[in-house]
């Protein structure tokens, strides 16, 4: 069929209003230009008003594209400063300007100006409005193209543009509709473009203007694709014309054959809409089509596309098969592309690939697949290849090899041979199932089919074919099959061979593999059976056969070939099929099982084989219908083993056949075992052996002992327990108490004997399984009241021996259970609840200490912290604590927490009840999170150094925090206290701990905690209606009252801004300012005064406080007067003062006077004053002060004073900034990382001239806190490479050398070892490994500025205490290459980047493990870099073989590269950047090849040049250089080797230096050809045999090449000079002459 011939262009579509296209207006029938190419006429600005934005337009039109996106944000920074409202919007010219640069600059390669194109289209819209709307269609196709764009925030900014005016599916619907004239005309101008149309290659590389291509022919095909989807056939005939156009493009088509996997998916989407709704144009495009997806298309790479391909090609098939034939015309068959095609596999596509392609296989035309045997046995060979193919992904293997089976089972069915099918069957179908069986390497390629699913198919395939020659040859194959399984398991060798171990598990992963599958068929058939196409069972008899054999072959080899015994197990567990049918050789099989352990049982227990045969008894009582075959061999079973002589092995045999529900009826009936049982457990209690225990426990566990022999046990474990006790007495009573509880409570002598042990036991012990012990039989399930009375003794008096509490939760859900029960009814849920008296009494004694002042930092309520004091001198009286040192409150808060985390509900009790709960609960959280914070001793733990401990403590903290937004849900009424429960209960717990924090003390202090935590929730979910304001003045909390400072302090911290329009709080701040100026220091009224302003000022923006000028004025000197005599203010008044300054010295910017010095100087004196306070007291203030200073140095437009007093104090404060990291820490808290975080942040922007010496700052880089190594090494970093030039020059001029700081090589003395930390503890980058690996980076932060010279001393100084020796040892041990697994660098995501360049501040955002080996990483390349020869040593010395091949192997993959691309760069810049050669010398000529690895320099000499090349090997560093001659000029032979040898040796023994050796060459030559002249006769310096002049007249002293002259002497037959005329004495001048002397 021909195509049909091409159409003219239509014109736009018709106007339409904005009440159809959604928010925009109406639209003319202006064409959308695509205005693409880079020839495209640049826009006339001359319109434009604004000249900025002028500059900004013309930036869009340069190359750069970090000017065209800084250009963008200007434009969008200047149309967000012209809104609509504002004169209209932006003016008509700029909307004109961007309508024709905008198609352009949203196809441009960088990502970041796409992105902000299609933002600044957007803010023209909202900013013109109706006056950009009518320039929409000529760009509606870009920006809808936009919303195809492959980076994803591209795409989302597109998207989101057109969502913001099109916010319905229907509006965006209708603007496609009526956009397509538009959007058409785009695409058949846009799709005619080429890379060359839309990249000026004399700019662009290829690869950036192929993806320019790419990414505008994806987008017009995504524009196609999405009308042909979203519209319906009337709407698309409307405009049948522009279509046509379209379509008609080849590129359409053909597109489904470019390098572009995106483009390749679009276009056959195409095909596949079109053939849905434009059927006809691909009818008229068949030849095209059959070119593109069989001819081309099926031998071309679909990597990516494969699954949209194959759709395609399966649909088209389906509706045009001429496709294959007669609109084919390739050079090869259809059957050849197809095979091309498969050998490829899925191609990296999704798993609907298979299912496709199975599907086109069944529609290709008769002749496509083969029908010939060997053809279709080529064809099957050529899928095989590719679905087993390394890139296929094992998760398509079962669709894969479905797709095969079928392909397979079509040419079996459709085959007229019956002996060609079965031929086909044996070599393309049996194979699975035989690798799968028997696996072998020759087999390979069938083993990714070896998944059960597949193998089923496979089964199938053949087992239920319509032939019965392939179902015969099936039935042969498992004959087959079984013959040569039986053989190996006859064959399997004996005990005495080296390789049984090996011969044994093969045969029992054989013997497996088999009866798995024997299984799932046998299922397959009883599922199958009285269908219409039953699964026939054609393994069955082959297996039992099989299953026969191999217990026969047991009996005649006395039981030891164990591999046949677990065959046997899995066809009992796997294949229990196989024995539920009644026939002869089943019974035959269960005879020999059943007389099995009689007949040979003292040969069995002694067997490896035993444990396989007991379980094969126990799974005999699991197949449904062979109970009674069960119980016979199980009873004859035991009762054989009862009479054997080896008690030891007895006892193993019974553990297994006790382990089953089933076996315990049995076993209750036969006496002599009950005997046996009792016996054996006394025998364990007793410690006359260990092997006993799994008797015991098999026998408890599964209720094998009767009720006489139970009563028996219990009573002799008790005597045990009370005359000789023992840990297996114990064990032994835990079991029970465990498992069977009554046994030990059913006998009243018994279960008081039991206690009496236990209670003396306690006593002597401390051991928590007795206390366990002790819970369990004094709580039988049976008593609830014994439930209420262990929680509360464990609850309400704490000690070691006391019940964790996870086992007091266990058992108050045993108690709801029974109150479900209705097993005692008078006890209600409040029995088990905590004793509240008892808890607060507790939590007081806890609390009764001054707080942490530290602690200002992290809470909200900030200095309150400093108001608090205890209620009563501190007690000296312990608290009493659990095991894990925890106090009684927090047993009761976790106990509590947990039990809500059950699903425990407080509704049915009393408000009251539920109040305390929480309030203790919570109180005791917020006491829990300080200690936390500070990683404090003797709070609500005794420490927190075990794990154990913080954990509890974290979950504690997490659950209250959740258990409080959940109960706040339900409380929108809360401060009326009516309506729904939560809000009455979220009432009375605001009441109590309003009232609670009335008072100054701890208590006061964490209920204010609390109330704040709810609170601030509270106003989080639920808001702060106006007429909170009323609530809040009727609190009457608002003033200075000590009953009042910590209610104010949560209200105000809790609402900020909410309340900044508050006339109360105008008020109330007012005041507090107000009594701020009349304040004297020492004053606590003062003291609080200050908390109260600093959370009173906080709820106000600085420029906002209402509070008049000079009344603010007075405050801030009223402060700073105290600063006049710093150390007479504590650090309580320090923080606080820092504080008020920190809020109002912003206020008074403006103001002129002492102030700005007085506070900074303080700051300072915080910072430097020697005390002997401890730093924790200390911390707030330092904290509050470095606040202070970073906001006066961050003030907009700053007086002079305080511009004056920064630059006379900046030497001062950078000082004072790097003394405060040497602060004693003790140990590490949340407030000093705070306040440590804050020193680093400012000593980082520190000037380096402002250190003044940083020896000093060496021994902060092994400090152990992280913060403080990361600020000593950050400027270290900066100073050390700054201080290698002024080194450079001393030991230039003084010629001594060079050294490394001691201070700093110090600090690599003692280097870590993998021997010394655990996994756990290697894993979180310990500090002092990471101040080792710091301090190397150090070390290389000089080598990177240091010339050659310092370098080399710095190396020496390296290898004289062999410190390199022990990094290698460490990084290598780390990273595993002496394991010889070191790390994949690609799996680990690490970057070439990541090699060169160590960021700290993003290492320490990684997880701590990566952390440690990025640093390990970067360090090794700089060891490679700057000492190679020291690396290289290392690596001579190592003694491991296994290291160093890793080693090896893992530098020349990832580092190698990178030092010979780098050492490359390193000679073109030197060679780039020589100093012109003097006036008698030339330039070296230097040429590098980097993908030979390879260096050139030449010397130019007379028109030839003296080269040589030096050659990098892929191994270099660890593998030197090669310099080789290439090309000799002015020396001989002797001396030219001379030279290249020098100049290895040079770069040898300079670090691995090429620029070194090149200059040892240059010098080299230059020396030799000092002061030679030319040649008198040739004029010329290098003769034909590349040497020199070297021949001079006597006379006129001229030098003349030899060989010159002796031409000359021949040609002038005579022997003088050509000068002077005068005689020169040549020897061997004129041979001629000589002849005829």
């Amino acid at each position: 069929m021909s195509r049909k011939s091409g159409k003219t262009r239509t014109g736009g579509g018709k106007a339409f209003a904005s009440s159809t296209a959604g928010a925009f207006g109406a639209f003319s029938t202006a064409s959308s230009g695509t205005n693409l190419s880079y020839l495209t006429e640049p826009p006339d600005f001359s319109a434009i008003s604004d000249a900025n934005v002028v500059v900004s337009f013309k930036n869009l039109l340069k190359k750069d594209a970090t000017t065209k996106a800084k250009a963008l944000e200007d434009l969008i920074t200047y149309v967000e400063a012209h809104p609509y409202e504002q004169d209209g919007g932006a003016e008509e010219a700029i909307l004109e300007a961007w309508v024709q640069i905008y198609p352009r600059i949203s196809i441009d390669n960088a990502r970041r100006v796409r992105e902000l194109s299609h933002s600044l289209q957007l803010e023209l819209m909202r900013s013109a409005r109706k006056r950009m709307e009518r320039h929409v269609p000529k760009v509606v196709a870009t920006w809808l193209a936009g919303t195809f764009d492959r980076d994803r925030g591209v795409s989302r900014v597109a998207t989101d543009g057109l969502s913001s005016f099109l916010s319905t599916p229907d509006k965006l619907l209708q603007f496609w509709k009526k956009c397509q004239p538009q959007i058409l005309d785009y695409v058949s101008d846009a799709i005619l473009e080429t890379a060359d149309t839309l990249s000026d290659e004399r700019s662009t590389n290829s690869d950036d203007a192929e993806a320019k291509y790419y990414r505008v022919l994806g987008g017009s095909l995504a524009l196609v694709l999405n009308l042909l989807q979203k519209l319906d056939s009337d709407d698309l005939e409307k405009h049948r014309g522009s279509y046509d156009k379209v379509l008609e493009v080849d590129k359409v088509w053909t597109s489904a054959l470019v390098n572009d996997a995106a483009v390749r998916r679009l276009s056959c989407q195409i095909v596949l809409a079109c053939l849905q709704k434009r059927p006809d144009t691909i009818q008229d495009s068949l030849n095209l089509l059959s070119k593109v997806y069989v001819s081309e298309g099926l031998k071309s790479s679909q990597a990516g596309s494969a699954a949209d391909f194959i759709k395609s090609l399966n649909a088209l098939t389906t509706k045009f098969p001429t496709v294959w034939t007669s609109d084919y015309h390739g050079k090869k068959s259809p059957t050849s592309r197809l095979r091309s095609f498969l050998e490829k596999g899925s191609q990296g596509s999704a798993v609907t690939f298979w299912e496709e392609l199975s599907q086109l296989l069944e529609k290709v035309p008769a002749g496509v697949v083969p029908t010939d045997l060997d053809g279709a046995l080529d064809f099957m060979k050529t899928m095989r290849s590719g679905l087993t193919s390394r890139e296929e992904p094992r998760s398509h293997a079962v669709n894969a090899w479905a797709c095969y089976l079928g392909a397979a089972r079509s040419f079996m069915t459709t085959s007229t041979s019956p002996d060609e099918a079965v031929r086909f069957s044996r070599e393309a179908v049996f194979p699975l199932t035989e690798q799968y069986l028997f696996p072998v390497s020759e087999r390979s390629t069938w083993a990714s089919g070896c998944q059960i699913p597949v193998l089923i198919k496979a089964y199938t395939s053949t087992a239920v074919s319509p032939k019965p020659e392939i179902v015969e040859a099936t039935k042969q194959e498992w004959s087959r099959f079984k013959s040569e399984f039986s053989t190996r398991i006859r064959n399997s060798l004996p005990e005495a061979s080296k390789d049984h171990e090996r011969s044994q598990k093969g045969i029992a992963d054989e013997g497996s593999r088999w009866f798995t599958l024997c299984g799932k068929i046998l299922e397959a058939h009883t599922k199958t059976a009285g269908t219409d196409r039953p699964i026939p069972n054609i393994p069955l008899a082959p297996s039992l056969e099989l299953v026969s054999e191999a217990l026969q072959l047991l009996q005649n080899r006395n039981w030891k070939p164990y591999g046949a015994a677990a065959a046997i197990e899995a066809a009992f567990k796997d294949g229990a099929q196989l024995f539920r049918e009644k026939s002869t050789e089943v019974d035959s099989v269960l005879n020999l099982v059943g007389a099995a352990v009689p007949g040979s049982k003292d040969v069995i227990l002694t067997s490896p084989s035993a444990p396989y045969i007991f379980s094969i008894i126990n799974l005999l009582g699991d197949i449904p219908g062979r109970e009674a075959e069960y119980e016979r061999v199980w009873k004859s079973s035991v009762e054989a083993l009862l009479n054997s002589a080896d008690k030891a092995a007895i006892a193993s045999a019974l553990a297994k056949l006790l382990s089953t529900r089933r076996s315990a009826p049995l076993a209750r009936q036969i006496p002599l075992l009950q005997t046996e049982l009792a016996r054996i457990a006394v025998d364990y209690a007793s410690g006359a052996s260990n092997a006993e225990w799994g008797v015991l426990d098999a026998a408890i566990s599964y209720d094998a002992l009767d009720e006489q022999t139970g009563s028996q046990l219990a009573e002799n474990l008790a005597a045990l327990l009370t005359k000789r006790p023992s840990p297996a007495v114990i064990k032994s009573l835990l079991l029970i108490a465990q498992k069977k509880p009554e046994l030990l409570s059913r006998d009243e002598s018994t279960h008081m004997t039991l206690m009496t042990g236990l209670l003396s036991l306690s006593e002597r012990h401390d051991a928590p399984e007795v206390a366990t012990l002790q819970a369990l039989i004094s709580n039988p399930s049976s008593d609830s009241s014994r439930f209420v009375d262990l929680i509360h003794q464990n609850l309400d008096s704490v000690g070691p021996t006391s019940l964790g509490i996870d086992t007091l939760v266990q058992q108050a859900a045993q108690f709801k259970a029974a109150q479900i029960d209705n097993v005692n009814p008078s006890l209600g849920l409040g029995s088990i609840l905590p004793n509240t008296k008892i808890w607060r009494d507790e939590l007081s004694a806890t609390l009764n200490k001054t707080p942490n002042p530290s602690l200002s930092i992290t809470s909200s309520l900030g200095g309150a912290y400093f108001l608090v004091a205890p209620e009563s001198a501190e007690s000296s009286s312990p608290v009493h604590r659990d095991r894990n040192g925890c106090s009684i409150p927090g047993r009761m808060a976790m106990y509590l927490s947990k039990l809500f985390s059950t699903g425990l509900e407080l509704d049915t009790l009393p408000t009251e009840v539920q109040v305390d709960m929480l309030f203790y609960m919570w109180l005791t959280a917020e006491v829990a999170s300080d200690q936390l914070t500070l990683m404090a001793e003797d709070s609500v733990w005794k420490s927190l150094a075990v794990d154990a401990a913080i954990s509890d403590a974290e979950q504690l903290s997490s659950s209250s925090r959740k258990l409080l937004m959940s109960v706040n849900e339900d409380a929108s009424t809360w401060r009326e206290g009516s309506g729904s429960k939560g809000s009455v209960l979220v009432h009375g717990l605001f009441e109590k701990l309003l009232d609670e924090s009335k008072l100054l003390t701890p208590l006061g202090l964490y209920s204010a905690k609390v109330l704040s935590e709810m609170f601030g929730d509270l106003i989080d979910q639920h808001g702060f209606p106006s007429s909170g304001e009323q609530w809040l003045a009727g609190l009457d909390i608002l003033k200075s009252s000590p009953a009042t400072i910590l209610p104010a302090v949560v209200i105000l911290t809790s609402l900020h801004e909410a309340l900044d329009a508050s006339k109360p709080i105008s008020n109330f701040c007012n005041r507090l300012v107000s009594d701020a100026a009349g304040a004297k220091i020492d004053s606590d009224k003062s003291l609080a005064t200050l908390v109260l302003l600093n959370a009173c000022l906080q709820v106000y923006k600085p420029d906002e406080v209402p509070v008049v000028h000079n009344r603010l004025v007075f405050a801030v000197r009223q402060i700073t007067s105290w600063l006049e005599t710093p150390e007479e203010v504590d650090h309580r008044f320090a923080a606080e003062a820092c504080r008020s300054l920190t809020l109002l010295l912003p206020c008074i910017k403006d103001v002129y006077g002492a102030y700005w010095e007085r506070s900074i100087e303080f700051c300072i004196h915080l910072w430097t004053e020697r005390t002997s306070e401890p730093l924790d007291d200390r911390l707030s203030a330092i904290h509050a002060s470095l606040k202070l200073m970073q906001t006066l140095q961050s003030l907009d437009e700053p007086n002079d004073d305080l511009v004056d007093v920064l630059q006379s104090t900046a030497q001062k404060r950078s000082s004072a900034l790097v003394g405060l990291l040497s602060l004693p820490r003790d140990k590490a808290t949340q407030p000093l990382e705070i306040v440590d975080g804050i020193v680093c942040r400012q000593i980082e922007k520190l000037p380096l001239d402002h250190v003044e010496d940083p020896s000093d700052l060496y021994s902060l880089v092994a400090a152990d806190s992280r913060t403080v190594q990361t600020a000593a090494f950050t400027l270290l970093h900066k100073a050390l490479p700054a201080a290698q030039e002024k080194l450079a020059v001393d030991v230039l001029l003084e010629k001594k050398t060079a050294q490394l700081p001691d201070e700093l090589l110090s600090l690599l003395l003692e280097a870590p070892t993998l021997e010394a930390y655990s996994d756990e503890a290697l894993a979180k980058f310990p500090t002092p490994i990471r101040s080792y690996l710091l301090t190397w980076h150090l070390v290389f932060d000089a080598f990177t500025a240091a010339p050659f010279k310092v370098r080399s001393d710095y190396a020496d100084s390296l290898k004289n205490e062999n410190y390199v020796g022990p990094l290698m040892d460490f990084t290598f041990d780390v990273l595993g290459h002496s394991a010889a697994n070191g790390l994949n660098l690609d799996k680990a995501n690490f970057t070439e980047e990541n090699i060169k360049e160590y960021d700290l501040k993003l290492a320490d955002w990684e997880p701590e493990e990566r952390n440690m080996q990025w640093l390990l990483i970067h360090l090794y390349y700089l060891v490679l870099k700057f000492v190679p020869g020291l690396f290289k040593s290392w690596f001579i010395d190592c003694r491991s073989k296994q290291t160093k091949i890793a080693v090896e192997g893992w530098m020349v993959k990832h580092f190698s590269p990178i030092i010979v691309s780098e050492a490359l760069d390193d000679v073109a810049t030197w060679a780039e950047s020589q100093e012109p050669p003097a006036d008698d010398e030339k330039e070296l000529v230097v040429k590098v090849s980097r993908a030979a690895k390879e260096v050139t320099a030449g010397y130019e000499v007379d028109e030839s040049h003296a080269a040589i090349a030096i050659k990098v090997p892929p191994s270099y560093p660890l593998e030197g250089v090669t310099v080789v001659g290439v090309n000799r000029v002015a020396v001989n032979e002797k001396k030219w080797q001379s030279w290249i040898m020098t100049t290895q040796g040079v770069i040898t023994f300079s670090g691995g230096s090429i620029i070194d050796g090149l200059s040892a060459f240059k010098r080299n030559i230059i020396g030799a050809l000092k002061g030679q002249t030319e040649c008198a006769i040739c004029y010329s310096i290098i003769s034909s045999d590349k040497r020199m002049p070297d021949k001079r007249c006597g006379t006129c002293k001229n030098l003349f090449h030899r060989t010159c002259l002796y031409k000359w002497f021949q040609s002038s037959n005579q022997n003088t000079c050509p000068l002077c005329r005068n005689p020169i004495d040549y020897l061997g001048s004129d041979t001629k002459a000589r002849k005829g002397v």
